[in-house]
């Protein structure tokens, strides 16, 4: 069986051509369009993929929510927000949620298959990685599993918090890992600084959750930021 996409749409028609676009890349797809629906199904069985408009009928943050609902089954399953809703605010708050992407409608459905298609590439790409795990002080990567513990508790991490952690223990011989560097390790393509901020914020607060003390990752002004723990 194909890897299981859920489109959570109340457009039909967004919904009818989204689905037959990623149908034609061998994925089972399943459209959903109200939250009550989507998560009736995530009852019975969690999607490989979840693709999500932010409104859905009179439910103006319906997406936001089913995105904390699916985090809370499992912080490791990709979510992609593919919604009107272009204000910086809203991107932000998806990111923060642990959204791996966010798209603005319209968009072509050639491009929408090919970023799926990267998505799962790079899960793959991991996933097929010879068993490693790096230990720096009380971190430790899990490459396999695409996982960050803190003094062996782990940390709910998205991919691309998995990767800006990776980048900035890479790059902790140096001055540190540069906001180029840490746009590059998102897999999003070109992203402004102040997205790369709010993901460190984010980081900051799932680390501290675990130990209050926590302060390993520390600002480089106009450059980036630097593991700073060993």
């Amino acid at each position: 069986m194909g890897k299981i996409i859920a489109i959570v749409e109340d457009d039909p028609d967004q919904l009818g051509n989204y689905t037959d676009a990623l149908s034609r890349y061998g994925y089972q797809v399943n459209g959903y369009q109200s939250r009550a629906d989507a998560l009736r199904a995530f009852d019975q069985r969690l999607p490989d993929l979840a693709i999500l408009d932010i409104m859905l009928g009179n439910e103006t943050d319906a997406g936001f929510d089913l995105c904390r609902e699916l985090q809370a089954r499992n912080s490791q399953l990709p979510i992609i927000f593919l919604t009107s809703r272009s204000d910086e605010i809203d991107r932000i708050s998806g990111l923060r949620l642990g959204a791996c992407d966010y798209q603005t409608k319209p968009v072509s459905l050639a491009f929408l298959g090919e970023r799926v298609q990267a998505l799962f590439r790079l899960i793959e790409n991991r996933n097929s990685t010879p068993d490693h795990r790096k230990q720096l002080g009380e971190l430790t990567i899990d490459d396999n599993n695409i996982g960050i513990y803190w003094m062996g508790r782990p940390v709910a991490c998205t991919y691309t918090e998995f990767n800006i952690i990776k980048s900035l223990v890479d790059h902790i011989a140096t001055r540190g890992a540069s906001y180029d560097e840490l746009s590059n390790m998102t897999r999003q393509g070109i992203v402004e600084s102040n997205t790369i901020n709010t993901h460190i914020l984010h980081l900051r607060k799932k680390f501290r959750q675990i130990d209050p003390d926590f302060n390993c990752i520390k600002s480089v002004y106009g450059f980036g930021y630097r593991w700073a723990c060993s």
